[in-house]
């Protein structure tokens, strides 16, 4: 995409005016005023060979694998040496598998967010096709905690003052407490994908570099809670009877028990967070500008006639957009 395309589009980040936390693009926040449904949330596709290759392969299976051996490795070095403590279940004196799952729910999806994104955001600049429409389908959620623009949002309060763009449209929280306001942007901002998540970009500032770093961070934090209270407990439930009152020191089964168990979180958590890359507003701006849920959309259409009459704009556009040009 030329720097003239870029701006036109929006894909770029100002260098001329204040610019929100971990530098969104100019277009970015755009905020529908059509609702979405339960089947806007299950109908991502269509989808070619290569983003279900891509996803299901790469992102699922691809890094099943990967985790499933760096967990394995992390418990080797944890459980295969004789500290004199009881490996066991439940006692947190001693080495605590439920702990120790606990601990790896979090630690994970915290890295794994950091660096399927990245990657995601990579390949999708060197060829990968996004999905037609943003996903999930919260663009009907406001992007900003205020009508008056924040840090936290995609406008700064300055630049809405200047531009006269107030009171922000706020979604689905128009009407509401400014807490509801506040719950609403904060699922959209840490659910969704956007360029937010890429701290290798060129253009930007080491500061926004950091910023970006820590808000891929706080997603990937935002996930695991999300996802603890189910992955914990089924693991628990299975382990449990099994090994609860056994002592598993000098035993392959910590190792194992970790294995399997980082491989599945990977297997299960790493496709959803390419997904929501692939969907990202910016990522489907670029091909798709006028996709459902997109500032070109008709709000009355149907979407699924949409979808399958959307067509990506030239090729070029899949190159890496150069920011403040």
């Amino acid at each position: 995409m030329t720097s003239e395309e870029s701006k036109a589009s929006g894909l770029y980040v100002c260098q001329d005016e204040a610019v929100a936390a971990a530098a969104p693009y100019v277009s970015s926040g755009y905020v529908s005023r059509r609702p979405s449904t339960w089947r806007d949330w299950f109908a991502v596709g269509p989808l070619d060979f290569r983003q279900y290759f891509y996803l299901i392969a790469m992102h699922g299976f691809g890094c099943m694998v990967l985790s499933g051996a760096a967990n394995f490795g992390v418990a080797c070095a944890m459980y295969r040496t004789d500290n004199g403590h009881k490996i066991t279940v439940w006692a947190f004196k001693d080495n605590t598998i439920a702990g120790d799952m606990g601990v790896t729910i979090i630690i994970q999806q915290l890295i794994t967010t950091i660096i399927s994104t990245a990657m995601t955001h990579f390949d999708l600049r060197h060829g990968m096709k996004p999905l037609r429409r943003p996903w999930p389908p919260m663009m009907h959620f406001p992007s900003n905690p205020t009508p008056n623009g924040s840090w936290l949002g995609t406008k700064m309060p300055s630049v809405v003052r200047e531009k006269g763009l107030a009171p922000l449209y706020m979604g689905n929280a128009e009407g509401k407490s400014r807490f509801v306001a506040i719950i609403l942007w904060f699922l959209r901002a840490t659910s969704t994908g956007s360029e937010r998540n890429v701290f290798y970009q060129r253009g930007i500032t080491f500061r926004q570099r950091i910023e970006r770093l820590a808000w891929t961070a706080l997603q990937g934090l935002w996930l695991a809670v999300l996802s603890f209270w189910w992955y914990w407990p089924i693991a628990i439930a299975i382990v449990a009877p099994i090994f609860e009152h056994k002592d598993m020191r000098g035993s392959w089964a910590p190792p194992l028990i970790k294995l399997i168990f980082g491989g599945v979180l990977g297997l299960l958590t790493n496709p959803y967070i390419a997904l929501a890359s692939l969907g990202a507003e910016s990522s489907v701006r670029r091909v798709y500008p006028n996709a459902p849920g997109l500032p070109g959309e008709e709000q009355e259409e149907d979407v699924t006639t949409q979808l399958f009459s959307s067509t990506p704009t030239e090729p070029h556009v899949l190159q890496e957009v150069k920011t403040g040009q």
